[in-house]
């Protein structure tokens, strides 16, 4: 029996269910902490789990950009799975994007993400090799066969063009879309030319509520680590329909997005873990880590904000 077997989120075989129509709500594109030794440090990576789901998200995005899947060995991103898998008990959705340059690996961690008990597998398209559309098809089809996972396709920046586009829901498998772009309205297009409910995910943390208004389900987000009571607040309001206190949440934790967007050093994202109460080391390289004196001039800065609170690992 595979930890899988133990966890409710799937509908019993025989229910009238189509995959992708009850993704919701915010999921953390979770970090990956590292410990002094530049090993994956797993006893925080539980104590990330439970801080985010104490303060309201349904889940999280695992080994992506912000949790540097490509960064990390196969074995390593194997175990961040694995562990938050067990450290979610059944609580909440996991996402294990499976990106990689080669279609074979990220077919093997599709598996492997798989029997761990992730719910959902997500990819990138290809990366360096077959940029192309059909290069795209085939990549994603492999993938998403790969396992019994509903599959979300993850768009960065890419132009959606929706007479296209559709053809990728046609692929076996494919549920969903994290879209990290500006261009709403293509999405709405894209949706509106489907003949069933694919879950879509917002990828730009300070548009969370503009995407919702766009028919978007919710969002999937790197500032959702340090902040994860402001997006749950946002689309709980949003629901609500009180899109003003919706916006005024997204006003002010964009705050906080605008200044972490000034430092190229992506170790500042997780310096700002570290304020918060959670220290989850560095960046591996090519970003570098930064010094006890260059953390306290950020942490001043963020006190100036006044928007977190502050607790230093």
């Amino acid at each position: 029996m595979t930890i899988r077997d133990t966890m409710p989120n799937h509908p019993p075989p025989g229910t009238d269910h189509v995959p992708g129509s009850e993704l919701r709500g915010v999921y953390s594109a979770l970090f990956t902490p590292f410990d002094s030794h530049g090993q994956v440090n797993h006893r925080v990576l539980e104590q990330l789990v439970d801080f985010q789901l104490r303060r309201g998200l349904s889940g999280f995005f695992v080994t992506g950009t912000t949790g540097e899947g490509m960064l990390l060995s196969e074995s390593e991103r194997e175990s961040v799975v694995r562990r938050v898998v067990e450290c979610c008990y059944g609580r909440a959705t996991v996402i294990a994007h499976v990106g990689h340059p080669a279609t074979e690996v990220a077919c093997r961690l599709a598996r492997q993400a798989a029997a761990a008990g992730a719910d959902w597998i997500a990819s990138t398209g290809p990366v360096w090799y077959g940029q192309s559309f059909a290069g795209a098809c085939r990549h994603y089809r492999m993938i998403a066969a790969a396992s019994d996972r509903p599959f979300m396709i993850y768009s960065i920046g890419s132009r959606i063009e929706p007479e296209r586009d559709r053809r990728l829901f046609d692929i076996p498998g494919v549920a969903g879309l994290k879209y990290t772009g500006t261009d709403y309205f293509a999405v709405q297009q894209l949706a509106r030319l489907l003949d069933r409910p694919v879950a879509l995910m917002n990828g730009c943390d300070e548009q969370l509520v503009a995407a919702l208004s766009f028919g978007f389900h919710g969002g999937i987000g790197s500032t959702y680590n340090f902040a994860p009571e402001f997006y749950a607040g946002i689309v709980a309001r949003y629901r609500e329909g009180d899109i003003e206190a919706a916006s005024r949440l997204q006003r002010k934790i964009n705050q906080v997005t605008s200044l972490m967007l000034e430092y190229e050093n992506w170790s500042y994202r997780k310096a700002i873990m570290k304020y918060v109460g959670l220290d989850c080391g560095s960046y591996r390289p090519p970003y570098e880590p930064i010094s006890e004196a260059e953390y306290r001039q950020f942490a001043r800065r963020l006190d100036e904000l006044g928007v977190l609170e502050r607790a230093d690992a």
